[in-house]
């Protein structure tokens, strides 16, 4: 079993065997940070997990299930909202990760409808950030609209399966004096051998390869006919990340009608990575197609809280 530290994303690997059904405290040997690991049962292991991949891109949807092949970890794959929820009606998943600018359905749309259908109430439901950059705009999210957990995209390699596991066992990471007086079995964790651990570097590091690339391709346009349709794409995948990450002045901004004040700094982050994608568009003096979807993703909002 994999799993990861939670201060620094250091990888350790669990005996099953010996650790079965046993929660374990670990100690990082990289950053000395104590967490809790609760090793799951056979009869829970990967092998049995179903998990739905929701997402607009197949390249992306093949870089996800090569990790989650890697783990043994079976997977189905759908390409819009209405599909993906059809999808998990007729085959509930155990986790259901969803992009937040899936097509047809916002985040906070996928999660509320998830959570109504009778039969999916306990689908652990991971939203995955759709723009693939560090930094712009970005913080850890206060909320995430009903979902279980985020992730973002650079980090799926060396952190999804993880997130995975601890969604399905319940374990969450303790607090540090907790640890110290818990009587659950101790072991200090060992770190993994020189050959696994550039093995582990070299899969990540395609892997992130492979979804920076799938992410350019989706939302750069080769051909002028295409640019239209690209650049609705990015909109949609700033405005959903936006929400993501900024949740409380989202709701604060649409109900105030304050969105564009409140979000300013986030606002100006999203043009700015806009302009570098599609500045001809940009200075075309055409439709602004991030304002126009920002003012979607507003009404929409609005309606969905019935303002």
């Amino acid at each position: 079993m994999l799993t990861n530290c939670p201060s620094c994303s250091a990888q350790y690997r669990l005996n099953e065997d010996k650790f079965a059904g046993k929660q374990v405290t670990l100690k990082c040997v990289k950053c000395q940070k104590v967490f809790a690991v609760h090793v799951p049962h056979p009869a829970t292991a990967s092998a049995s997990i179903n998990v739905l991949v929701a997402h607009s891109d197949p390249a992306l949807c093949g870089a996800i299930q090569e990790i989650l092949n890697k783990a043994d970890i079976g997977s189905q794959t759908c390409f819009d909202g209405p599909s993906a929820l059809d999808a998990m009606q007729a085959r509930p998943p155990q986790v259901a990760i969803v992009d937040v600018a899936l097509p047809g359905l916002y985040a906070f749309e996928v999660v509320e409808r998830i959570r109504s259908v009778a039969g999916l109430e306990q689908v652990k439901i991971i939203l995955l950030s759709s723009v693939y950059n560090k930094m712009a705009y970005k913080r850890r999210p206060a909320s995430l609209y009903g979902a279980d957990a985020y992730i973002e995209k650079h980090h799926l390699p060396d952190s999804l399966v993880a997130t995975i596991n601890r969604l399905l066992t319940g374990a969450e990471p303790a607090p540090v004096g907790d640890l110290e007086t818990n009587r659950e079995e101790r072991v200090e964790s060992e770190a993994q051998t020189p050959d696994q651990e550039i093995e582990e570097r070299r899969f990540s590091t395609e892997l992130n390869s492979e979804i920076q690339k799938a992410e350019t391709e989706e939302t750069s346009a080769a051909e002028a006919c295409e640019m239209t349709q690209k650049a609705h794409r990015l909109a949609r995948n700033i405005v959903s990340d936006i929400a993501l990450y900024n949740q409380q002045k989202v709701e604060q901004g649409v109900q105030e009608g304050s969105f564009f004040e409140l979000l300013d700094d986030e606002i100006t982050e999203g043009q700015k990575l806009f302009r570098e994608r599609f500045p001809d568009l940009v200075d075309s003096g055409g439709p602004d197609i991030l304002q126009s979807e920002f003012e979607s993703f507003i009404e929409k909002r609005r309606a969905d809280i019935s303002l």
